[in-house]
């Protein structure tokens, strides 16, 4: 037995070190082709998704390609879908042309598509002040208030929200958590969080079923077993026994291949919540 599990871990052993070699090759030629044209376009897209890909860092690349751009050509589709895609520091140049000339892109892109990024990116920023620096998030949430920008309202409520669980304000949660879906669709940190409110909060079936609903985007790649969770337990409240077991299944077989003892014993207290 000893031997067989041996010889299986030099097996998946070399095996990831062959798809670390080929991601390694693979960005290698990108970041080659990238040096001998740095103002490619097409290139520098494949290069940020697959840095992106591989959890790496973008900002020299990103810095570097947009040297070779007029800032005039910001607005040119290729130019739009890296902003849009890769820039994500409210500070960079990219950024600041964007929110100052939001009128020229929404004429050019959908104004969902142009608001959320600009919300996305705000969100980010003030995101790594609201747990650890409460002053410098009231000073920053009024900077950008006072730039009249028009989905302040929006970037507010992302964090107000947390405040209406913590005041257990069910009705008033709804509606923001209603909001919120409307405006990061894709924001599946944001979702899940939500849904963990929404089970602690509500008890109002026909609306759980909203939050049921989306919560249905955080379980998509059936990896995350937090999500898993809250989901079986939403889907088992509103009445949708069948969602509920599958995924209850889904949340026990992802326990017991973590080998997480925590994760299996909740496992098992999903399997009997869902009978």
């Amino acid at each position: 037995m000893l031997r067989i599990f041996l010889i299986v871990s030099v097996l998946l052993f070399n095996l990831v070190g062959v798809a670390n070699e080929k991601e390694t090759a693979v960005l290698d030629n990108l970041v080659k082709k990238f040096e001998a044209n740095p103002s490619d376009p097409q290139t520098t897209i494949q290069l940020l998704q697959e840095l992106k890909r591989q959890g790496k860092s973008n900002c020299d690349f990103v810095r570097r390609y947009f040297e070779t751009q007029k800032e005039s050509d910001y607005l040119k589709e290729y130019n739009w879908r890296i902003i849009r895609d890769f820039v994500d520091d409210v500070n960079a140049p990219q950024f600041k042309y964007l929110f100052n000339n939001q009128a020229k892109f929404i004429q050019s892109y959908s104004k969902d598509d142009v608001l959320q990024k600009l919300d996305d990116t705000f969100v980010g920023f003030l995101e790594k002040y609201y747990n650890t620096n409460k002053v410098e998030y009231n000073k920053y949430l009024e900077v950008l208030k006072n730039t009249g920008y028009e989905h302040y309202d929006v970037v507010e409520d992302y964090f107000y929200i947390r405040q209406l669980r913590a005041e257990r304000k069910s009705e008033d949660y709804f509606y923001k958590a209603r909001k919120l879906f409307r405006y990061f669709p894709e924001n599946r940190k944001m979702i899940k969080e939500i849904t963990d409110g929404a089970l602690e909060i509500m008890n109002d079936v026909s609306r759980l079923k909203v939050i049921q609903l989306w919560a249905g985007k955080t379980v998509e790649s059936k990896t995350d077993f937090d999500a898993i969770y809250n989901y079986v337990l939403i889907s088992e409240k509103c009445g949708f026994d069948d969602v509920a077991k599958k995924y209850a299944e889904i949340a026990d077989s992802l326990a017991k291949k973590s080998a997480n003892q925590a994760l299996m014993e909740r496992a098992k207290e999903l399997l009997k919540i869902v009978g």
